[in-house]
């Protein structure tokens, strides 16, 4: 029974550490992702930067699949200002342009907008949860 106790202990603490780490991506870029969506199959016909400013984000990219663009947004969790600005995005599920919320998507350090007008949408969700 003991033996039963620790391992399922050790199997929870292995869980947590794994949540941590998975979304541990804070040493990648917005334009890796549009890498990471081509490795999945998904044909991106551009990638430009953008600013991160208007998010207050430290980088940006415009990645585009099918006809319609995805926004990327890093922000650096190793700065407080910065990780709480994506963990609030991450509570809420939105962010504002002009006090007209818009619905994102928020993995690690990064934001993607832009999603709910893509055909691929799904598929690209995948490839968000798997960008690490």
């Amino acid at each position: 029974m003991k033996a039963l106790k620790m391992t399922a202990a050790c199997a929870a603490a292995l869980l947590m550490l794994s949540g941590c780490y998975f979304d541990n991506n804070n040493y990648l870029s917005p334009k890796d992702f549009a890498s990471r969506l081509e490795e999945a199959g998904i044909k991106v016909s551009s990638v430009r930067d953008l600013p991160g400013a208007p998010f207050k984000a430290t980088s940006g990219a415009a990645i585009m699949v099918g006809n319609s663009e995805i926004g990327v947004y890093k922000y650096d969790r190793t700065s407080k200002v910065q990780a709480e600005r994506i963990a609030k995005r991450k509570r809420t599920g939105r962010t504002y342009i002009n006090g007209i919320p818009y619905p994102v998507e928020v993995h690690g350090s990064f934001m993607f907008m832009g999603l709910e007008k893509n055909t691929r949408k799904h598929e690209i969700i995948k490839v968000i949860r798997r960008f690490y």
